[in-house]
């Protein structure tokens, strides 16, 4: 099947705090200049980044300074996402003049309309936006999972609608998204938020994912892919079994973001575990659990 416009493993990176809670640029530039040159693409304020627990003016701040870091290295993505629309045109505005390769959102939460107004709510930005708009769907945080019927209306009529990150813990869901839509529409990229789906995803006609682990672990993300193109299915297995054992450090933490800074910390990048309020820190009993993981596939000694 056709590779879609966007291909790979896209990082949605963190979002670094110092201990008092403001934005560690210093450690932010460690952490891009470390990912460019690995993944194929960057998530700026997405979910891993604690974009809810980012003011407007610290999300423009840091669309500026990724880019201003990255440049042209890799595909940049931006989380658009707001439940002001007016932070919506605002965040469109900032992404297109610095030329982001596409805008990313989460369809509409807590105030959910009908299908139509859902519907609206994508044309009302498709129509302002200079750049491709990939949907986010997941149905974990929202609240609902967006119908695959809606999104294949919008992306066979509106070119500029490119693809789905979906977070979603079902393989039909995927499948869905590839014999409805990509299979009509080769460019449009279908992408996994789970790294437990990303071989199964690719296998079945997807073009990767936006992957939290790649923050730290983006050879083992790239290897999966590498493995699938080269048809080395011994070692696709393998990697893939590494993936899904890697992926328990989200059970040993409070959180997603909080489960990648433990272990870019233990992994010694100058990396805080702090996260911002409703997250927690992980306590020391959760962080020596995710070590052991960690230690197991050699990431740590």
């Amino acid at each position: 099947m056709e590779k879609g416009k966007f291909y790979g493993i896209i990082t949605p990176v963190i979002t670094p705090f110092n201990e008092d809670g403001e934005i560690d640029f210093k450690a932010f530039e460690i952490l891009l200049n470390f990912l460019k040159d690995k993944v194929d693409g960057i998530f700026v304020n997405a979910t891993t980044g604690e974009f809810t627990s980012l003011s407007l003016d610290e999300k423009v701040e840091i669309l500026k300074f990724v880019k201003n870091i990255v440049n042209d290295k890799v595909k940049l993505f931006s989380n658009i996402t707001s439940t002001c629309f007016k932070d919506v045109e605002k965040l469109i505005e900032v992404s297109n003049n610095l030329n982001y390769d596409a805008i990313i959102i989460i369809p509409p939460f807590f105030l959910i309309p009908d299908t139509k107004g859902i519907e609206d709510y994508f044309l009302s930005i498709l129509k302002i936006t200079e750049i491709p708009l990939l949907i986010y769907n997941i149905p974990s945080n929202t609240g609902y999972s967006l119908q695959v019927e809606i999104i294949k209306d919008l992306a066979l009529s509106e070119k500029k609608l490119i693809g789905v990150k979906a977070t979603i813990d079902s393989l039909n869901y995927l499948k869905d998204l590839i014999l409805l839509i990509k299979s009509k529409r080769g460019e449009f990229s279908v992408l996994t938020g789970f790294e437990s789906y990303l071989v199964p995803n690719l296998i079945s006609g997807g073009d990767g994912g936006i992957v939290a682990l790649s923050n730290f672990a983006p050879d083992l993300m790239k290897r999966a892919v590498i493995d699938f193109e080269n048809k080395d299915f011994n070692s696709l297995n393998e990697t893939h079994r590494k993936i899904l054992k890697l992926s328990e450090i989200y059970k040993n933490s409070s959180s997603f973001a909080g489960a990648i800074k433990t272990s870019l910390n233990l992994l010694g990048f100058p990396i805080k575990r702090k996260v911002r309020i409703p997250l927690l820190e992980d306590e020391e009993d959760k962080v020596e659990k995710i070590k052991d993981i960690l230690s197991s596939l050699k990431l740590v000694i």
